[in-house]
């Protein structure tokens, strides 16, 4: 599996901009029959908003703006002269960052929508879209570089088949565990210090990958997933608390996020094999040294990520 770091080589010029992709969040609830109250949350990216809104076929007056260290909301009061139709959000295009949209009616009957820069506007006559958090699992996944490194290095020092599927199912494990219980509230922390965790954890592997064979954890590899895997859930939360999971489908909500998840992690096994065999089919002739400086500028980038994590806590 040594020539999984080639890998690496194709990804690192994007990887010193990576962060967390989190979803923005925009709920209307019917007051009246052509009336509607509406909080949007936006998430903070580097730093800094992304200057989102959105706009619908009624008329809308900013009622409060709160700002926190991670997320602007905003409070509007919606008149309609005709029952809403649309809603689409503006500013998406040129990011990552998905909004769900949930309209609860006077009943107290609930739809949720996923909108995103591919399609910004949604017709609010459409049923509900659960299936707008399996996207959401699958992106957070594959855009959460973090992630992605965790379990490429994982790979890379997984011998055999079955090695690799006990890797995988135990990191599976731990991480659904975890989210689970943070999805329900069980387990409540703070996103600040799980991602800087999350970070050391890739600093911790990245170190394991570049130390002699005969290691506890290059001989039980599966059991430093899971417990990592713990962690990383917690960081999958993030996204998920965030957004919330809707009253009447909770279950099924979170387990298609986690499906999605499942999905997006298997993508990326995938694709790290296909690039494997294709190294060994062409026969690629790179010596030990050049597989081994990816490790280090991963351990570099994790590194820098852990300290910009942790200011950001003291801050």
């Amino acid at each position: 599996m040594s020539k999984l770091l080639a890998i690496f080589l194709l990804v690192l010029p994007v990887l010193a901009k990576a962060h967390e992709v989190r979803p923005g969040l925009l709920t209307l609830k019917q007051q009246s029959e052509l009336s509607y109250g509406a909080e949007f949350k936006q998430p903070q990216i580097q730093g800094r908003f992304l200057n989102l809104a959105f706009r619908t076929n009624c008329d809308s007056q900013l009622k409060n703006t709160a700002i926190s260290s991670t997320a602007l909301q905003e409070t509007f009061e919606l008149t309609c002269k005709e029952p809403l139709k649309f809603v689409e959000v503006t500013g998406l295009q040129g990011t990552l960052v998905d909004t769900m949209v949930t309209i609860t009616d006077s009943r107290g009957d609930k739809k949720n929508f996923l909108v995103t820069s591919r399609e910004p506007r949604i017709d609010t006559a459409t049923g509900t879209t659960i299936s707008g958090y399996f996207i959401l699992g699958v992106e957070h996944l594959m855009f959460g570089v973090d992630h992605v490194l965790f379990v490429l290095l994982l790979l890379f020092m997984v011998k055999g088949w079955q090695n690799l599927i006990k890797v995988i199912t135990s990191f599976t494990i731990a991480h659904s565990i975890t989210l689970g219980l943070s999805a329900f509230k069980v387990v409540t922390l703070s996103q600040g210090p799980i991602e800087a965790l999350i970070s050391l954890s890739i600093i911790l592997l990245a170190s394991e990958v570049l130390r002699p064979d005969g290691s506890l954890i290059r001989q039980s590899p599966w059991v430093v997933a899971f417990l990592f895997g713990l962690l990383h859930g917690l960081g999958f939360a993030g996204a998920l608390t965030a957004i919330g999971l809707p009253t009447s489908s909770a279950v099924s909500a979170l387990l298609l996020f986690n499906v999605g998840l499942e999905i997006g992690q298997i993508l990326v096994i995938l694709t790290a094999l296909a690039l494997v065999y294709v190294a060994g089919r062409f026969r690629v002739p790179l010596q030990h040294k050049v597989f081994l400086m990816p490790v280090y500028l991963i351990g570099g980038l994790a590194t820098y990520w852990f300290m910009e994590r942790s200011l950001m806590i003291l801050m």
